[in-house]
């Protein structure tokens, strides 16, 4: 497994412009090595496209299953509460108003429970987690000093502190997203790296490079096609 290549990438909410320019910077970058996408979730809200982001995500992950991985965030579980036929009054009006009135644009529909059966099938599939021998992959992040199988699907999806201030070495790198990062910028740190550089806020969509058994990633490329290596300067 030393020769794969493993692309992270950050929070997309429906800026499906920067996700195909990132997905084709990465894999020019990767070209002729092994590689394997991890998207750490929230595809829908805020930006003007998700329904187009869901169908590329989808088609790919059917054509490349096993190098195409993507992890389920707390806008993606949003959405899926919202289109239950048992929602609740409360469940559809704090999706809508975190970013829900845009993915109904982009799909040209009325209701959550009209999108297309195979994407609300698609998204209900969605992992939480996703475990190398090196990293922990998730969209949140995880609560220090848990095992990460008994995690709890809240923090998972919705942990900001005390994961953020945690020094704790977790056994594994941390590579996550959730909590847009000020300077839209990746923040690494020596026991986790967050990739929400705020896609949907006018930053830039930005993913981690890792080969090897390094904690750090080799690289940042993000959709503007920028690439740098950590607390280096850009290319």
């Amino acid at each position: 497994m030393d020769d794969l290549i493993t692309f992270a990438i950050g929070d997309i909410h429906g800026c499906f412009d920067k996700l195909a320019k990132l997905v084709a910077a990465c894999a020019s970058a990767g070209a002729g090595r092994r590689t394997r996408f991890v998207f750490i979730g929230d595809y829908v809200d805020r930006g003007p496209d998700s329904s187009r982001v869901l169908e590329f995500l989808i088609d790919r992950q059917l054509r490349e299953e096993d190098s195409f991985v993507c992890l389920r965030g707390n806008h993606d579980d949003l959405l899926i509460r919202a289109a239950c036929e048992d929602r609740t009054d409360s469940d559809l009006i704090n999706w809508w108003a975190n970013g829900g009135e845009q993915t109904l644009e982009s799909y040209g529909i009325n209701d959550p429970c009209e999108l297309p059966a195979n994407h609300l099938a698609w998204l209900r599939s969605l992992p939480l987690t996703f475990i190398d021998q090196h990293r922990i992959f998730v969209h949140a992040g995880i609560r220090p000093g848990i095992p990460i199988q008994d995690q709890t699907k809240e923090d998972l999806l919705w942990i900001r502190e005390p994961f953020l201030s945690s020094e704790v070495d977790h056994d594994a790198f941390v590579v996550h997203g959730h909590t847009p990062t000020q300077s839209r910028l990746p923040e690494l740190g020596p026991n986790r790296l967050n990739l929400d550089t705020g896609a949907c806020f006018g930053g830039t969509l930005t993913a981690a490079v890792f080969t090897g058994a390094e904690r750090p990633p080799a690289l940042f490329i993000n959709s503007d096609g920028h690439s740098w290596r950590p607390r280096g300067k850009r290319k």
